[in-house]
């Protein structure tokens, strides 16, 4: 039945494109080309999704060796990864369910509840971002990882020879840390389940277990050497937002996540980047929150079968939704993708038990055919968010639509420029400029390609001010005074255009593109000698150009000094013979002068 709900739930996901990520992470990712040498196929691109994530980059490579980039093949992969969760919760449900604790309560129905609990969670909509965006893979195997590693360490406890399950909730762990840090919480995750529903102290599961405990630490020391060799700088407490500043976007995002458990309805794929909050802009959310903690910690102190739940729910979305800044996102629905497990036992088990208590076995039936509505109809509410990742506009108009913010309308005027919906892309360049400075940059960038220049110019030199000099901007600022050089030489405006270029060039003195910029301009005004230098510039910082050499050719000329210019301009004829100005010009300097 699960693998059944599972298939049929994506069957129209299959033929969904790559998307956004899926760029770098697949068709540009040359290390998945192979599976031999290994150590390529494990070793992902630099600064992308899959820096630290070997196994992830591994799973690629696989699928590229099996059907190369036909895109079936890695959506088959994320849905098969998905349904093996599933069966693995399943297994982890079941199996509590018949510990000596909860047995006399729960074992004759363990194998009912345990499905209800893999269903729902499973083909609940809040799934479909992992599932459905290829390169997601990454939650996809971490949470499988996890799950299995729990599943292990719990037959482990029961097994009369454990040494074999527990090795293998140690590798397990270990390969699980390879596709996604969010891993590091899983020793902790079994060292509260051995305390709560098999061993009656933490003494005595150290006793029995400090084999496997000391193995789960392992991945500890991985996670740490993945994080110092490799850790993007979108991710840590010097990546430019504060502890507590992203703790408290948090608090609605939370909020968020819980509204959306139970209600799933307009799912966003991009919310956006933390933003600058005091207390009482999240208050009630916050004060939900903390609420809902302190009840987590009371239920583990009187009910800790019902506790672990919502420390399960706190402990394994906390890397990602605590005081770690994440600064690229304040937050994201694959986060939820193991914490979803614990609020849907919570709500299968604990309706079951409200029925227990009642004593009316008659609602049982009427308890599982409400039980079949709810499953149809989250996985009815699926299959239409499938749809949504058929087509980068139509997914990320669903995001500007339902949570509007800078970045997701300026990633959807990227993508409808592409398209050749360029009308469209410049309203939401427009409508982005209030909160995301890049969108500043490139509707500046855009007005110039129109000849819009004074509003090129106006747009550019905002976005100057508003980034700020500082050195993580001195690029953006270098690139933004580049095209307000250009814009102010096509109004004739050449005095002002020399005086931004060498305000740029101030900043970045070996930039090559601002010094063939302002060797263009120099010879268009007839200042040989200018343009000379700055071409030479130009040279000695990228090398070898046909037009460059040309030009600096020209300017050689009209200095006299004519030996110079042949050469020049036969170095621009070996880098392209077919140049016919570089050709002209050396034929003329070649003429005997009369």
């Amino acid at each position: 039945m699960i693998v059944l709900a599972g298939a049929l739930t994506y069957a129209n996901s299959l033929s969904g494109p790559l998307l956004f990520d899926d760029q770098s992470a697949i068709l540009d990712n040359l290390q998945i080309r192979h599976l031999w040498p290994l150590l390529d196929a494990f070793t992902g691109p630099r600064h992308g999704v899959l820096t630290s994530r070997p196994i992830v980059n591994l799973s690629f490579a696989i699928n590229y060796a099996i059907g190369g980039l036909s895109v079936r093949g890695y959506h088959v992969g994320n849905v098969s990864l998905h349904i093996l969760s599933a069966l693995v919760l399943f297994a982890i449900v079941r199996t509590t369910l018949a510990t000596p604790k909860l047995r006399d309560r729960f074992a004759p129905a363990s194998n009912g509840l345990a499905l209800a609990c893999a269903l729902v969670w499973m083909v609940h909509p809040l799934q479909t971002e992992s599932v459905d965006y290829v390169t997601q893979r990454t939650e996809l195997m971490m949470g499988l990882f996890y799950l299995l590693t729990l599943y292990f360490s719990i037959r482990a406890a029961g097994a009369g020879a454990p040494e074999r399950w527990q090795a293998a909730a140690i590798v397990s762990c270990l390969v699980g840390m390879g596709c996604k840090e969010s891993l590091a919480t899983v020793p902790v995750i079994i060292v509260l389940y051995d305390r709560i529903f098999i061993f009656d102290s933490l003494r005595g599961a150290w006793r029995r277990r400090k084999t496997l405990y000391g193995g789960l630490a392992l991945a500890w020391l991985e996670f740490a050497a993945l994080m110092i060799t490799s850790q993007p700088k979108s991710v840590g407490f010097g990546a430019g937002v504060t502890p507590w500043t992203y703790l408290l976007n948090q608090a609605p995002m939370i909020v968020q996540y819980l509204k959306l458990t139970v209600w799933p309805h307009a799912l966003v794929l991009d919310y956006g980047l933390p933003r600058q909050l005091v207390v009482t802009d999240v208050l009630a959310q916050g004060t939900l929150v903390a609420a809902l903690v302190i009840l987590t910690g009371l239920a583990l102190a009187v009910r800790p079968a019902i506790g672990f739940l919502g420390a399960w729910f706190f402990i394994t979305l906390a890397p990602a939704s605590s005081i770690v800044p994440i600064v690229t996102e304040v937050g994201a629905e694959r986060r939820m993708y193991l914490p979803l497990a614990g609020l849907v036992a919570l709500a299968v088990i604990g309706g079951y038990q409200l029925l227990a208590k009642a004593g009316r076995r008659a609602l049982v039936p009427c308890a599982i055919g409400a039980l079949s509505l709810v499953v149809f109809a989250l996985a009815g509410a699926t299959a239409r968010r499938n749809h949504d990742y058929a087509s980068g506009v139509a997914l990320l108009q669903t995001a500007v639509d339902r949570w509007p913010h800078g970045r997701a309308r300026f990633n959807l005027a990227t993508v409808l420029k592409g398209h050749g919906r360029n009308d469209e892309a410049m309203s939401q360049l427009r409508a982005a400029v209030t909160d995301n400075p890049d969108a500043q940059y490139v509707l500046g960038s855009e007005l110039y390609d129109r000849g819009q220049f004074d509003e090129a110019i106006a747009e550019l030199q905002a976005f100057i001010g508003r980034i700020g000099p500082n050195p993580a901007s001195m690029y953006p600022t270098v690139a933004a005074r580049n095209l307000v050089a250009l814009s102010l030489a096509q109004q004739g405006k050449v005095a002002e255009a020399v005086e931004e270029f060498h305000v740029a060039l101030r900043m970045d003195p070996r930039n090559p593109d601002l010094h063939g910029n302002l060797g263009f301009l120099l010879l268009r005004q007839n200042n040989f000698a200018g343009a000379r230098q700055q071409y030479e510039e130009y040279l000695t910082e990228r090398g070898g150009s046909a037009f460059v050499l040309t030009s600096l050719g020209v300017a050689l000329q009209k200095l006299g000094r004519i030996d110079e210019a042949k050469e020049r301009f036969r170095q621009a004829l070996v880098i392209d013979p077919n140049d016919v100005e570089a050709r002209r010009r050396l034929d003329g300097a070649s003429r005997p002068q009369p």
